[in-house]
């Protein structure tokens, strides 16, 4: 099995720089040579060593096929799979932009009503599509939903996914997912879960972004405790309304016969308190809230949020005079100018101690520097004085510490 890395190519695409590691994967900028697009390429961390080799390989596959099977602005693309001396990878639409992770890092409280919906709206009907396919993505988190540049909001990473009723490739009594973001069922061993899980996390993420933080902290087993008992705290400070608050709540029953039933219950349910809202003037365009285009939220939609973390983190790159020039943050500025400075004064330090040569400076004395020879001063004739009556004869030369004869 040979390295895959950088400035490869793997069937019709060129890997052009590394993006990220998961789990799973490596995730490389790539750019196919054929349809002259960047994309999107996962390759396999396949550990041989382990044994887990053919289990992951499957996974990785049927993860290309059912993200194939999906076609919605909401869901990222695959475009290809293959594979190169055994090693799998999947050719996928590449997001320029973030994920609600990064977005959430940044912020230090609660988002608005108005983002807390149309989040909600996107991602219930992403899962629209997702859920009449058949596909339940089991691991559904801040992390995996991106948003471009333009505003859109897209669910990624399936590697978790299954197909519902399906057998699933994940060993038995193992749990599968974000425990953060996990429902009780798939939490519980020997309990098969189905769509409602992603309803569940889906809840779990309005959550959040109502009220600044998780519902339940500490460790694992702290967070499985909350998720089984169902004990989130609903009270705290939030500029969401009851109606949005009511159905993060339902969608967070512990009980799946409690929650939502299906995505397009949630999506009827947030245009319902949008378009009541807009009918009160509390906010704009009713076609842009409520996703005419069927795709729960117009492009334009999370551009605030593109443009807050854009201030942030700054762009990647660009493409200018069809040469990319790469962008950096003002923290690796920062850091560039604190190494910057670091070699600088390291080099100073050097110079004083080995004299430039890589030797100890020697040390110096009182007395005139031995490396520079000085030349021997020529001898000034003495000056002769005639002495005046009475006095002292004066001294043969005249030096230049010498006192001045009295008159």
């Amino acid at each position: 099995m040979s390295e895959i890395s950088s400035g490869q190519v793997l069937g019709n695409v060129r890997l052009d720089k590394f993006l990220g590691e998961g789990a799973m994967g490596v995730v490389y900028q790539g750019h196919h040579l054929t349809l002259g697009l960047n994309v999107a390429v996962k390759v396999l961390k396949i550990d041989s060593a382990n044994g887990v080799a053919h289990r992951y390989t499957d996974r990785f596959r049927r993860e290309a096929q059912l993200a194939a099977r999906l076609n919605h602005p909401g869901i990222v693309r695959v475009l290809d799979f293959g594979d190169k001396d055994g090693v799998p990878y999947m050719v996928m639409e590449l997001v320029d932009g973030f994920s609600f992770e990064e977005y959430l890092r940044r912020r230090d409280e609660s988002v608005n009503e108005t983002t807390v919906q149309r989040v909600l709206l996107a991602v219930a009907n992403a899962l629209v599509t997702a859920h009449d396919e058949g596909i339940i993505h089991r691991d559904l988190k801040p992390a995996n939903l991106l948003l471009n540049r333009k505003g859109v909001l897209k669910i990624a990473d399936l590697g978790l996914a299954k197909e519902d009723g399906g057998a699933a490739l994940t060993r038995e009594k193992v749990m599968v997912g974000s425990p953060a973001f996990m429902s009780p069922e798939s939490l519980t061993p020997g309990v098969t879960v189905d769509y409602r899980c992603d309803l569940y996390s889906l809840g779990v993420i309005g959550y959040q972004l109502a009220f600044g933080q998780l519902p339940y902290s500490g460790t694992m087993v702290q967070v499985a405790n909350g998720h089984l008992g169902g004990k989130a705290n609903f009270g705290l400070p939030t500029s969401c309304g009851k109606p949005t608050i009511a159905i993060i709540k339902k969608l967070m029953q512990p009980q799946r016969e409690q929650r939502y039933q299906h995505a397009r219950e949630i999506v009827a349910d947030i245009r319902r308190i949008i378009t009541g809202a807009h009918s009160r003037g509390k906010t704009g365009s009713s076609s842009s809230a409520t996703g005419g285009n069927g795709s729960g939220s117009s492009a334009s939609d999370f551009r605030n949020i593109v443009g807050f973390l854009e201030s942030r983190l700054g762009g990647t790159s660009s493409e200018v005079d069809g040469k990319t020039v790469v962008h950096t943050t003002t923290r690796e500025r920062v850091l560039v100018w604190l190494m910057l400075i670091g070699m600088f004064g390291v080099a100073i330090v050097g110079f004083v101690l080995f004299g430039g040569d890589g030797k100890p400076a020697a040390k110096s004395t009182a007395t005139t520097p031995t490396e520079t020879p000085v030349p021997p001063t020529p001898a000034v004739p003495p000056v002769i004085v005639a002495p005046d009556a009475g006095t002292a004869p004066a001294p043969a030369a005249v030096e230049p510490t010498a006192e001045k004869p009295a008159p």
